[in-house]
């Protein structure tokens, strides 16, 4: 992107993905647009097979041909490929205003300058019409918005609310004019030139701008549909008055895979790579069950030498051939836990190789000593994998508002993000690093599980994170002991990694594998890696701290550092702390991580569920007497 507006790729997809607005420099605030247009900038580049992204698996939960990574802007010179690409943006919200004299102004979305104040004289107070107008100050946008349960947003109806909800006729000139009597929303108060004023006190209210007639348009900027264009379809909620900057504004909705490969260890990577980039049209003319001999062929001359056109197309046959016979026949629903049990198969099964982007090897728990130190390992866990290589592909799916779950189905969300139904992709980045693995035991786990205390403990739990969430209509999710145990583990984990071998926290995250909704389908394990976008963590420092010798120090320092806090005994006795009382024995003194590296949004965490109580630590996991 150019140096003006900069923004990274990874920033497109989460936290500021298409319909949200983004604060640049110099006072202006844009809107990333949908799909559409980004589209059109695809149209136009010259070589789009490097912008497209392979991940066959995710691709077909999500029911899309391919992933596209977002544009990169590049400085045009001689060899560059697909020069000045930029992501088109709307201006949002486009109420602006004049710190000076405090005019207002509704400008156009598709503006590409902000505007300069246009200096009208007031009957009181400071004016910019003394100013020549080349010297007037850009107007900057107001920090006041409307949004909608249901994903619309638009502009605070200033006009409406200054009028008494009636729109009226001919040209009214408003002006905002903040901090004169008060520091609270009653100092900030709104004239028109025909004399009608009203402060902002009361605009957050419930129900305010319903009150006066407002109610939600359908507006939707990013798409290029408002209710004043009469291009959008009347929604009729409740408008809810917020700050632009406010976190409830916009949720990101991502979904991430960890590539799984398909292919026998033996296969080439270089052959493996070609066959994923063609594999769409490789098996597009199979005739029962047969590859037709010609479209390997066009594909082993594009890619390789002439005179080993005929020895490639063999061997591009035979891989394929071999990875059909045991291709793997999964479910395309959107559930994330059928999706992790293939995850959980395969590295348990230390699937891939080194000419492939996964590779695991797996350590039994008793080859670690620890037994000296408690036997964490030893006891607590079955195996410890360790995850050379691994890619994941985080693809963006829509948003929400208001709420981080507003109950759209997948297709819903993909139609949100765009207009045309010819768009068959999503965006998506691809990172790559590497992890470590923790198998619970699973027969001690059940043991553990069973424990009326234990049981108790994850019930009050439970309640408290669903009771918000069956008052706001949304179905009832059961938190089970043995995931509070995985989780809370993963944080504790992460902090000491952080600690003795110098990631930055941020540039860890965590995966948990815990079954919640199918109970047959066992799974109970975490996967700490490195997969941040950069070079931190990807060469090997993780898998190190993994092996025999090291791993034994990080594990019982991190369940000994629980056993404290710095906030104990009230942290330790806690009957509830953090959102809605979502979390029990954990605080930012002890457990809590970065947003970035829980998948849970540091909700669902309990110390005492590894090292027990402090007048009960028989409840404790990691207590073994």
């Amino acid at each position: 992107m150019p140096a003006k507006k900069p923004i990274r790729r990874s920033q497109l997809i989460s936290p500021w993905g298409v319909g949200q607005m983004i604060n640049f420099p110099k006072d202006e605030s844009l809107m990333v647009v949908g799909l559409d247009m980004w589209e059109e900038k695809f149209r136009t580049i010259s070589e789009l097979d490097e912008f497209k992204v392979t991940e066959e698996r995710l691709a077909k939960r999500l029911g899309v041909k391919e992933f596209r990574l977002p544009p990169d802007f590049r400085d045009p010179g001689q060899g560059i490929t697909n020069p000045s690409l930029k992501i088109p943006f709307v201006r949002f919200p486009r109420w602006h205003y004049c710190t000076r004299c405090g005019h207002m102004e509704k400008i156009s979305i598709y503006d590409s300058q902000k505007p300069t104040c246009s200096g009208i004289t007031f009957g009181s107070g400071r004016s910019c019409s003394t100013i020549p107008e080349k010297k007037r100050q850009r107007l900057i946008p107001v920090r006041f918005i409307a949004i909608c349960p249901h994903g619309h947003i638009e502009d605070f109806p200033f006009m409406q609310w200054v009028h008494g909800g009636t729109l009226p006729e001919g040209q009214h000139n408003l002006r905002l004019r903040a901090g004169r009597s008060s520091g609270a929303l009653s100092g900030i108060e709104i004239t028109c030139s025909c004399g009608a004023h009203k402060t902002m006190a009361g605009a957050f209210n419930e129900q305010s701008l319903t009150k006066i007639g407002v109610t939600c348009s359908g507006g939707r900027p990013w798409l290029g549909q408002e209710g004043e264009r009469n291009n959008a379809i009347h929604c009729g909620q409740h408008l809810i008055v917020v700050q632009k900057g406010a976190s409830n504004v916009y949720f990101s909705q991502v979904r991430s895979s960890i590539y799984l490969p398909q292919w026998e260890k033996s296969v080439d990577r270089r052959l493996v790579e070609v066959l994923e980039k063609n594999w769409g049209f490789l098996t597009t003319g199979m005739e029962n069950g047969n590859f037709q001999r010609m479209r390997f062929e066009l594909v082993a001359e594009r890619n390789f030498a002439e005179e080993k056109k005929e020895f490639y197309t063999d061997k591009l046959l035979e891989a394929a051939s071999k990875r059909i016979t045991g291709a793997d026949n999964s479910n395309t629903d959107d559930s994330e836990e059928k999706y992790r049990k293939m995850e959980y198969d395969a590295i348990l099964s230390e699937a891939g190789g080194e000419n492939q982007d996964f590779f695991v090897t797996k350590n039994q728990a008793y080859t670690y000593d620890d037994l000296e130190t408690g036997g964490a390992i030893c006891n607590g866990f079955t195996s410890v994998g360790l995850l050379h290589k691994l890619r994941e592909t985080r693809a963006f799916v829509g948003f929400s508002r208001w709420l981080p779950d507003d109950g759209k189905s997948l297709t819903e969300k993909k139609n949100f993000i765009k207009l045309g139904q010819r768009i068959e992709w999503l965006p998506a980045v691809v990172v790559r690093g590497e992890g470590v693995f923790f198998e619970f035991n699973e027969k001690r786990l059940k043991e553990w599980a069973l424990k009326d205390e234990v049981i108790k403990r994850a019930k009050f739990l439970s309640d408290n994170y669903n009771r918000p969430r069956e008052a706001k209509g949304q179905n009832r999710r059961e938190i089970k002991p043995e995931f509070l145990l995985i989780h809370t583990f993963s944080h504790l984990v992460i902090n000491q990694f952080s600690y003795e071998c110098g990631y930055g926290s941020s540039a860890l995250r965590e995966r948990i594998y815990c079954n919640l909704e199918f109970p047959n389908e066992t799974m109970n394990g975490a996967l700490i890696y490195t997969a941040s976008g950069d070079s931190e963590g990807s060469l090997g420092g993780l898998v190190r701290q993994g092996k025999q010798g090291n791993l034994e120090s990080i594990v019982y320092n991190a369940i000994e550092n629980a056993r404290w806090c710095s906030s104990d005994p009230i942290c330790i006795d806690s009957h509830g702390q953090g959102p809605n009382s979502c979390n029990l024995a954990a605080c930012h003194n002890c457990a809590l991580l970065p947003e970035t590296c829980c998948e849970e949004s540091n909700m669902l965490l309990d110390r005492a569920m590894l090292i027990g109580e402090l007048d009960n630590p028989s409840i404790g996991y990691f207590n073994f007497r």
